[in-house]
C-alpha cells in the first residue's frame, strides 16, 4: 500500500517538473528577442549615426549639392539610410554624374563614390549642337555652337531633346552605330575625328585632321576598320597630306585619292596627269622591294625586270597588273599600291578598280 502511494505520489511531480522546464524556455527566448528588438530599436535611434561622410570622384558639382541632392547629412542614423534611394536620386537628378555607389562603413561613415561623365560627340540637330556622353546620355541642349575637341554628329534624327534623356534616333540603328563607333574610337585612342556623317547608314564618314575624308561604308565589322585605318594614317601617311581614305575590304584594301585629284578628276576621265609630289602618301626616292627607286624627277630607277619603264613610269605588263602582291609600284597617273595581292580578281583591269570601279587615271592610293 505505501509503495503504491509513492509511486503515485512521484507520477504526479513529473509534469510540474516538465513545465517548469519548458516555461524557463520559453522565458530565454523571449527574453533574446526582446534584448535583440531593444538593441534594434537603440541602432537605429542613438547608435551608428552618421558623423562623416565623404565623397569620391567629383570635380563638376560642390559637395553641397552632392548632399543636398542626395538627401544624407551628418547625424543621420547611418542603419535606416537608404543607399539605393540616395545613389537614384543623384543619377537622376546630376547630369554629368554617369554613375552613382553609396556604400556605409560602420560604424558612422558613409561613402558616396561618383563616376563623371565624359563628352564624347556634339549632335548637330535643326541648328544647334547637344552634347552626348561617352555612355550614351544627353548632357547638353541646343547649344549654339559645337563643344570643340569633340566630333561633331551630322545626319543623325535625334530624338532624344532633353539633358539627361538616353541617346535615341527616329532611326533607332543609327542610335546603336553611333554608341558602337565612340566606344571604338575611345577603345582604339583613334584622336582627331572632326566629324561623323550618319546620312547614309551604308555610307559611313570620318572627317579625320581637318585633311582626311575617311569612307567607312556600312556599320559591318566597324572595330576591324577602324584598326586598319588607324595603322594606315599612322605608318603610311605623311602629315600632310590631304584627301580621301575609301576602305575597300578586307581583300582589297584601303584606297587613297589626293585631294588634288580628289577635286579635278571624275570617273570616267582617261587624263594622265601626274601627281605632284605633295599629293602622295608615301616621300620622294622610297626604295621598294624588288630594286626600284622612285625618284623626285618622277621617274623608276634599277631593276626593269618587274615590268616597269624607265622613260615613261608606265605598266608594261599585262592588263592586270599583278605584282605580285608585295611590291610598291607607282604608274604614269599615280596609282601605288602597299602589301597587298592586287593581282587576279582584285587586280587593275582596263576599266578601273575591279571592286568598286575607280578608274586608274585618277591618282589612287591603295594599301
Amino acid at each position: 500500500m505505501n509503495g503504491t502511494y509513492k509511486e503515485n505520489r512521484m507520477n504526479s511531480q513529473r509534469p510540474a517538473a516538465r513545465r517548469q522546464t519548458v516555461n524557463m524556455r520559453n522565458v530565454y527566448v523571449a527574453s533574446f528577442f526582446a534584448a535583440a528588438a531593444l538593441l534594434l530599436v537603440l541602432s537605429m535611434f542613438l547608435f551608428f549615426n552618421v558623423s562623416e561622410i565623404k565623397i569620391e570622384g567629383v570635380t563638376l558639382y560642390e559637395q553641397d549639392q552632392i548632399l543636398g541632392v542626395g538627401g544624407v547629412s551628418t547625424g543621420q542614423n547611418l542603419v535606416r539610410t537608404n543607399t539605393d534611394i540616395v545613389e537614384k536620386r543623384l543619377k537622376d537628378t546630376l547630369v554629368y554624374l554617369d554613375d552613382v555607389k553609396v556604400t556605409k562603413k560602420f560604424p558612422s561613415t558613409l561613402v558616396i563614390t561618383c563616376t563623371e561623365a565624359e563628352k564624347a560627340a556634339d549632335i548637330e540637330y535643326k541648328n544647334s549642337y547637344y552634347v552626348l556622353s561617352a555612355s550614351g546620355k544627353i548632357l547638353e541642349t541646343k547649344n549654339p555652337a559645337p563643344t570643340g575637341d569633340i566630333p561633331v554628329v551630322k545626319g543623325f534624327e535625334l530624338k532624344s531633346l532633353s539633358q539627361g534623356d538616353k541617346l535615341a534616333s527616329e532611326d533607332s540603328f543609327k542610335a546603336d552605330i553611333l554608341k558602337e563607333l565612340l566606344n571604338d574610337l575611345h577603345d582604339l585612342k583613334f584622336k582627331n575625328i572632326d566629324s561623323i556623317d550618319l546620312t547614309t547608314r551604308s555610307d559611313i564618314k570620318l572627317m579625320y585632321d581637318g585633311r582626311l575624308e575617311i569612307k567607312l561604308g556600312s556599320s559591318v565589322d566597324m572595330e576591324y576598320k577602324l584598326t586598319y585605318l588607324k595603322a594606315v594614317i599612322d605608318k603610311s601617311i605623311t602629315d600632310d597630306y590631304e584627301g580621301t581614305l575609301i576602305y575597300n575590304g578586307a581583300d582589297s584594301g584601303i584606297s587613297a585619292i589626293p585631294k588634288s585629284q580628289d577635286e579635278s578628276s571624275k570617273p570616267d576621265d582617261t587624263s594622265s596627269a601626274k601627281p605632284d609630289d605633295s599629293s602622295s602618301a608615301v616621300s620622294a626616292d622610297t626604295n621598294i622591294d624588288d630594286g626600284n627607286t622612285w625618284d623626285s624627277d618622277n621617274s623608276w630607277s634599277g631593276d626593269d625586270s618587274q615590268g616597269y619603264s624607265d622613260d615613261t613610269n608606265a605598266w608594261d605588263g599585262n592588263d592586270d597588273a599583278d605584282n605580285a602582291g608585295t611590291d610598291q609600284w607607282t604608274n604614269e597617273n599615280g596609282n601605288t599600291d602597299w602589301g597587298y595581292d592586287n593581282g587576279g580578281d582584285q587586280g587593275y583591269t582596263d576599266n578601273g578598280y575591279a571592286d568598286n570601279g575607280y578608274v586608274d587615271d585618277q591618282t589612287n592610293t591603295d594599301w
